[in-house]
């Protein structure tokens, strides 16, 4: 297995590139230790150009789960592209291991990818789409239940073209009991019904893919990568064309077959319960960049900015324009609140000036009415028997600007709340967050 590092990373789409760009010969890349430093010049994207990567820097630990998360167009698909050489960069470096990959094709770089569409052979069986990176590629020392002398087995040792491999390939659409089956051949068959045993398929090795539900699919385009053993698991959306209740299952899936595998695994999703549940850190990408890298709950409870806040959590972080009055007074046209005392060092130079106050909607209860409390009027209720969701509004400032009038409740479902009922919110001072109304920043409250 191995780390995964990611150097100032660029990509950008045009015919013509100005600046600099730092490469190595094949040789080089292959040999070049990890921590040789390669300078490279910021490059300058030509008229029309489109950037799609900026300054990415990136290190996933050996046996990480790293999670890209981001909305449709922030460029996360396309960077596991570029860690699996099938986009060109436009400036950086990517190690994997110890060796430099930049001038690598796909192939020499030991990386298995689960794509969002599987991507399976449609005329081969399941078995055969197993079997088929085995055929292909030599396999080196590994786990997934193949011990030492079996994966050497694995490596071919002839000429694609001696007699032995021909019978192989020739009896291989015979019944069992009428193959040729070499050395390297029944290796290729234990790794596979290793694998399959693994992820339970093993009684659809001998169907086609069009005779398999959407997580079946998806359990044997897993597989084809596992069976490979290499030393990086790339997985862009893999679960996105499954039900809910099969997208969950699956999910528990990977991360238990993940830990007991050990492998390093970069796994892109637009879905932040998905990234929440199974990363062990997750970076979160918006327009090229990463916004913040974090473990879940670091990225939930300590935001870097508005957009991580809004992006991570469900519903998402409700905002409100409040005026800061020191020392720790806040104040909007509807309430006005006192915040604890940890909070005054941090709001001394936003003294007089409008920030933006965000609240997640499990920190907001019913209250009772006053000045702290925010009246609201509700808008719609939606009970899902665990838990109640209210869409609130400050009544008097609907008519003039309600996107910015309205927020998000959780409750508890024990009380009845009909639409147009009139409810006081109360704030839970200890888990609101500011940021500065003009960079979207967070401003970091003193240890309490």
């Amino acid at each position: 297995m191995a780390q995964v590092v990611l150097e100032n990373v660029y990509k950008s789409f045009s015919h013509h590139q100005k600046g600099r760009i730092a490469r190595l010969a094949p040789t080089d890349a292959l040999a070049a230790p990890i921590n040789d430093t390669l300078v490279i010049d910021e490059p300058e994207p030509s008229s029309g150009a489109v950037s799609v990567l900026r300054r990415i820097n990136l290190t996933v630990q050996d046996g990480e789960f790293m999670v890209l998360v981001g909305p449709s167009g922030c460029g996360k698909s396309t960077l596991l592209r570029l860690i699996a050489g099938l986009e060109t960069l436009t400036a950086g470096n990517v190690w994997v291991g110890d060796r430099l990959v930049n001038l690598l094709p796909p192939k020499q770089r030991d990386i298995a990818m689960v794509f969002q569409n599987y991507a399976l052979y449609p005329h081969m069986t399941v078995y055969d789409n197993l079997a088929f990176g085995l055929r292909r590629n030599a396999i080196g020392t590994g786990d997934v239940g193949i011990d030492h002398e079996t994966s050497l087995a694995l490596k071919p040792q002839q000429s694609p073209f001696s007699l032995e491999e021909v019978l192989t390939t020739l009896t291989r659409p015979l019944p069992p009991m009428l193959r040729y089956w070499s050395e390297r051949e029944r290796a290729i068959d234990q790794r596979v019904r290793t694998v399959a045993q693994m992820l339970q398929i093993e009684p659809f090795l001998d169907r086609l893919p069009k005779q398999l539900s959407g997580g079946q699919k998806q359990r044997v385009a897993l597989g084809r990568a596992m069976a490979r053993n290499p030393q990086v698991f790339l997985m862009d959306e893999p679960l996105s064309n499954l039900d809910a209740k099969l997208r969950t299952e699956t999910r528990a899936q990977i991360v238990n077959l993940q830990r007991k595998l050990g492998i390093t695994t970069i796994y892109v999703t637009h879905d932040q319960t998905e990234a929440m549940t199974m990363g062990d850190r997750i970076a979160v990408m918006n327009a090229g960049q990463i916004q913040q890298l974090a473990p879940p709950l670091e990225l939930y409870n300590h935001p870097a900015n508005r957009f991580v806040a809004e992006f991570i959590g469900s519903p998402p972080m409700n905002f409100l324009q409040v005026e800061v009055k020191a020392p720790l007074l806040i104040t909007h046209p509807r309430f006005r609140l006192t915040l604890p005392p940890h909070w005054e060092p941090a709001l001394q130079p936003y003294d007089g000036k409008m920030i933006v106050l965000g609240i997640r909607p499990e920190h907001l209860s019913l209250g009772v009415a006053a000045p702290k409390n925010l009246p609201v009027r509700v808008e719609r209720v939606e009970a899902l028997g665990s838990e109640t969701y209210l869409s609130v509004c400050f009544a008097e400032s609907i008519a003039v600007n309600p996107a910015a009038s309205c927020l998000q409740a959780r409750v508890e479902p024990d009380r009845s709340i009909g639409v147009g009922e009139m409810l006081w919110l109360s704030i839970v001072p200890d888990k609101i967050h500011l940021f500065d109304a003009d960079t979207g920043m967070a401003i970091e409250q003193s240890s309490r």
